[in-house]
Parts: structure tokens; C-alpha cells; sequence
């Protein structure tokens, strides 16, 4: 008869593992492992980051950051704009907001996306 211990591999998930994985020498190869994986897949980000984005520096994020803020500021300007009205919002009105937010909303991502590879160190833009 077998047992199952748990195992708790990440603080997401918990995984039920056989008691041999719980034995030490089985815990340093997966340790190993996990840790050739994550260092494969920070080599793999940083060279295909740097060769799809030879061109990001510090002024290109800072602008990105700026370009940002003006496609926040036009949305809720938008917004504010509708509603100042004495009307119920146009449909051409609603659309252009529409517009607006997804616009702010797909920088915003693409943002955050730039942000994280930084902080990773995929880039080396701090220096």
C-alpha cells in the first residue's frame, strides 16, 4: 500500500507527491532543476527582448511613461466632458470614450509588461 504525503511545491498550489520525492537528495535535483529552468528562461527573455527592443533606454521608457499619462488624461477628460452635458451620452460620444479607454487601457498593459521586464532584469536600463 502506498502513502501520500502533501507537498507543498509554491505558494499557489499544493501537489500531492509519492514519499520518495519527500526524501532530501529527491528535493536538491528537483530544486536543480526548477532553478536550470528559471535561469533558461531568463537567458531566453533577455536575449529575445534585446533583439525585438534594441531601442529601450531610459528616455524611451520615461516617454512611454508620459504617453501613458496623456492617454489616461484624454479618457477621463472624455468622460468628464460627456457628463458635463445636459444630455443623456451620444452613442458617437460613447464610442469615442470607448476608443479612449481601450487606447489608455492596451498602453497601460504594454506598460506594466515594459516595467516588469525591467524589474526582472531582462534589461539593463538602470544603469
Amino acid at each position: 500500500m502506498s502513502k501520500l504525503a502533501a507537498h507543498v511545491v509554491t505558494q499557489k498550489v499544493d501537489h500531492f507527491v509519492s514519499k520518495d520525492l519527500l526524501d532530501r537528495n529527491a528535493q536538491r535535483q528537483l530544486k536543480q532543476f526548477l532553478e536550470q529552468v528559471e535561469l533558461t528562461i531568463f537567458n531566453s527573455n533577455r536575449e529575445v527582448i534585446h533583439r525585438e527592443i534594441p531601442d529601450l533606454d531610459r528616455d524611451s521608457f520615461i516617454r512611454f511613461a508620459v504617453r501613458v499619462a496623456e492617454a489616461r488624461a484624454r479618457y477621463v477628460k472624455c468622460g468628464l466632458d460627456v457628463t458635463a452635458k445636459d444630455h443623456v451620452a451620444t452613442s458617437t460620444e460613447l464610442d469615442r470614450l470607448r476608443v479612449l479607454r481601450l487606447t489608455y487601457e492596451e498602453l497601460l498593459a504594454s506598460f506594466e509588461a515594459t516595467q516588469r521586464i525591467i524589474e526582472r532584469g531582462y534589461v539593463n536600463i538602470a544603469q
